[in-house]
């Protein structure tokens, strides 16, 4: 019976001891109502209304741009340490700026290219491509924006369903995955071909980490898919505003602090 006690400590322990928390570093937003995300490099971008602000963690210089056109930026995704994608969904815009927030190329619109209405956008790790949603047609896109064509179209790509709401859209392991509001999960491969699908609760949050999926659950994370720990694996703070999950940290945001961590499993 000892032995058997003893083997049950161990296991715990070992357990354990294999996921560790670690504070990394803290970050400061300008405005706990910012938009903000980081890079590979830990470069923190902030945003609102059409103004983007960027902290370079290389020259630790501060950049700012306000991008006239642009009435109102959805979403700043970083491509790489050296490049991101702005898109504004009101002006149906999307542009590429350098690590100084400079414009490259000019913007797109998506009216050019016979695009109703892209309401969402995410960037590939292949770095001229990028995944589109069109909302009016319900519409996929596998888009080139060196060569500005569109590669991959699939419409009707969740089953004609009435008014689609995205939750989550993102790319992982080179596939698209598509969380709606009301929990159900998609998953594309690189040619947008339906490789999983299933139903979760509604309004669960979705990330790729260490090559799963994971989804958060209350208090604590844990693998989406097969392999899954003996337990979930409890979040080191309980009380966040807004929990992020980019490249290798987890970012929890707390009023205008933002405290990154890694998990070392």
């Amino acid at each position: 019976m000892k032995l058997f006690q003893i083997i049950i400590y161990l296991t715990i322990c070992g357990f354990a001891y294999t996921q560790t928390w670690v504070l990394e570093k803290e970050l400061r937003l300008k405005d706990s109502t910012y938009f903000w995300t980081s890079d590979e490099w830990s470069q923190l971008y902030q945003w609102k209304d059409n103004t983007v602000w960027l902290q370079n963690s290389q020259s630790q210089q501060s950049f700012q741009e306000t991008y006239k056109i642009l009435s109102d930026i959805s979403s700043v995704q970083p491509i790489s340490g050296l490049r991101a994608l702005i898109h504004s969904e009101s002006q149906q815009m999307i542009g590429v700026v350098d690590n100084t927030l400079q414009l490259k190329e000019g913007l797109l619109a998506f009216f050019d290219f016979e695009f109703s209405s892209i309401s969402h956008v995410a960037v590939s790790q292949r770095p001229d491509f990028i995944w589109l949603f069109d909302q009016y047609r319900e519409r996929l896109i596998l888009f080139n924006i060196n060569t500005t064509q569109a590669i991959q179209i699939v419409d009707n790509c969740f089953g004609g369903l009435d008014e689609i709401q995205i939750s989550q859209f993102f790319e992982f392991q080179q596939n698209l995955i598509c969380v709606l509001s009301n929990g159900s999960f998609y998953e594309f491969d690189r040619n947008l071909t339906l490789k999983n699908k299933q139903q979760l609760a509604t309004n669960t949050p979705v990330f790729g980490f260490e090559n799963k999926l994971w989804i958060i659950q209350g208090k604590s994370i844990r693998k989406l898919n097969g392999d899954q720990p003996t337990n979930p694996v409890v979040l080191p703070l309980e009380e966040y505003q807004q929990l992020k999950v980019l490249q290798d940290r987890f970012y929890f945001q707390i009023g205008q602090k933002i405290m990154v961590f890694r998990l070392k499993m």
